[in-house]
């Protein structure tokens, strides 16, 4: 299974999956600890017998190879990942021509969007896409399509570079990464580069049938909002891997933070949520050897959509008044992040105890 394939051509990488997990870094060479806040530890330990942190921390020191079902549970957690943030937003597919057309980019097979309209494949795209109210026609099919592999190539490019090749996250990642995710699929708006034009997003409360429009960030604030950004979620990583420092890496808040504060900024014309979710989980990933997967199940959305919206007004207040550092617009979606990685960690957790 081949989740990394997006490599510079100088190097060369075994094939597959399994090679993957092989290649990944050793934890037990980071010079950090990993550490949750209390409010965040008090939600899992109730359900499991030692804090998360040592959980994690164990598997660290252990790693990873070792347990054989390790590669399918993350192929498992990818697909499921990718159903879940296209369900979000209301484009992709189906779970079972997605899981389809991630394998096959996993394993490295060139994945054709085009489809003939004659064959059995074909319909078995069109409800997903009426029972989401887009148009069954041969182009909702073939976007649809788009929409999942795209996404599974900007995953692969991400788990490379900032897992696989541990560089740091840059505004070029950023904008490599939105290039792998939009690329032919809407030729109205630039991909790999931030908007230079006004948005706003439609939102409605509960209850509500017609939607309102909230003015987003203004397009010449955003690099400078970007830059902010990065700059900061490198100086928390660097300042946790300082040992003098001692005060460890929590990875729910800084993946939370990072994704908050994205979504906030929304600095492309199309495609922030997904985004976002790429960078934030696969920071999460990196820190913890497992995924926070939510948007898969019903009501995900929408308890998605109202923390991001309560997160927003909390934002909004702090911009430009409150230290970097010491914003909490993130908080309820840090514990979100960890309530919906519990399965992960349960699956760590028994590799770790069964051993």
């Amino acid at each position: 299974m081949l989740w990394a394939r997006h490599i510079k051509k100088s190097r060369r990488r075994p094939a597959g999956l399994p090679a993957t997990v092989m290649e990944w870094p050793a934890w037990n060479n980071k010079h950090y600890t990993i550490r949750l806040s209390q409010d965040l530890v008090e939600i899992v330990t109730r359900d499991f017998p030692e804090d998360p942190a040592a959980i994690i921390t164990k598997a660290h020191r252990n790693g990873t190879s070792h347990h054989p079902n390790v590669c399918e549970q993350l192929e498992w957690s990818f697909i499921q990942f990718i159903y879940g943030s296209n369900r979000i937003e209301t484009v992709g597919t189906s779970m079972c021509i997605t899981i389809k057309l991630c394998r096959a980019v996993s394993h490295g097979v060139a994945v054709d969007a085009e489809i003939d309209d004659d064959s059995p494949e074909y319909e078995e795209h069109i409800p997903a896409l009426v029972q989401s109210h887009r148009k069954g026609d041969m182009a909702g099919v073939i976007r649809s399509r788009k929409e999942v592999v795209q996404h599974a190539k900007a995953l692969a490019y991400l788990v490379d570079q900032v897992i696989l090749e541990d560089e740091p996250i840059s505004e070029q990642l950023i904008l490599d990464t939105h290039g792998f995710l939009c690329k032919n699929i809407d030729d109205e708006t630039p991909v790999g580069e931030y908007r230079d034009y006004e948005v706003a997003v439609a939102y409605s409360k509960p209850g509500e049938k017609k939607k309102r429009a909230a003015q987003c960030m203004r397009a010449k604030a955003v690099p400078a909002y970007m830059a902010n950004l990065v700059e900061h979620l490198n100086k928390e990583i660097a300042e946790a891997e300082d040992e003098a420092g001692g005060g460890g890496l929590d990875p729910c808040a800084l993946a939370a933070r990072f994704h908050h504060h994205f979504v906030m900024i929304r600095p492309f014309g199309d495609d922030n949520g997904r985004m976002t979710r790429l960078i934030m989980n696969v920071l999460f990933l990196k820190y913890t050897g497992y995924l926070s997967l939510f948007g898969h199940e019903d009501g995900d959305k929408e308890e998605y959509l109202a923390i991001v919206g309560r997160g927003r007004k909390i934002f909004d207040e702090e911009d430009m008044e409150v230290e970097f550092s010491r914003q909490a617009s993130h908080l309820e979606f840090a514990r979100y992040v960890l309530r919906k990685s519990e399965l992960g960690l349960f699956q760590m957790w028994e590799r770790e105890s069964l051993g």
